[in-house]
């Protein structure tokens, strides 16, 4: 008779739950005001747009160290100190990079003549869905800063995984953040 078949039960870290309902929380926030953009992109003082360059640009960017830091996290795995590392600074330089490309790209909006605050509501939501991802985008720094500098330190040991799995959630949270907001912007900008 074979052996019975057990089912071993997965279990989600206290933390790791946290940040689920967090980044479901930031999901909602974001859900609702781009539900809001849907009713306010009818109303009589609705102008589009061009949409800067640069905005696609971070795009790629901001892919870009989402592979970086999978590849620091495969680095820790396989007990590579300089994968990590390198992984991490790789991670932080371009979070850096998209930041000040988002400033270049505001810049752009304002010698266009689209301001935060005027009568071009499109241009408004624009500043306020990218500027409230910058700022999660400064969270996600901190976090990456931290462990960076403890990995320079080879302070990283065992008992690290746990938050180098929690920064990479909340790193690709924000990417996939990022693409749908700019893939919608686009599209909304199109009509």
């Amino acid at each position: 008779m074979d052996a019975p078949v057990t089912q071993e039960r997965i279990r989600l870290h206290p933390k790791e739950l946290l940040l689920w309902l967090y980044l479901g929380a930031t999901a909602m926030l974001f859900a609702g005001f781009t539900s809001a953009y849907l009713v306010q992109r009818f109303s009589e003082y609705w102008k589009t747009f061009d949409i800067p360059v640069v905005f696609w640009v971070n795009t790629v960017i901001l892919v870009g160290s989402s592979f970086t830091l999978w590849w620091a996290q495969r680095g820790y795995r396989r007990g590579d100190p300089w994968q990590l590392q390198v992984g991490l600074m790789a991670t932080m330089v371009m979070g850096v990079v998209f930041l000040l490309g988002q400033f270049l790209g505001w810049q752009l909006l304002v010698r266009q003549g689209l301001f935060l605050a005027g009568n071009h509501k499109g241009a408004s939501y624009f500043y306020v869905l990218s500027g409230l991802h910058g700022l999660h985008l400064i969270a996600g720094l901190i976090v990456i800063g931290y462990w960076t500098y403890k990995a320079l330190r080879y302070q990283v040991g065992s008992e690290s995984w746990l938050g180098l799995r929690l920064a990479g959630i909340f790193w690709h949270g924000l990417d996939l953040l990022w693409l749908y907001l700019v893939v919608f912007l686009q599209i909304n900008q199109l009509f």
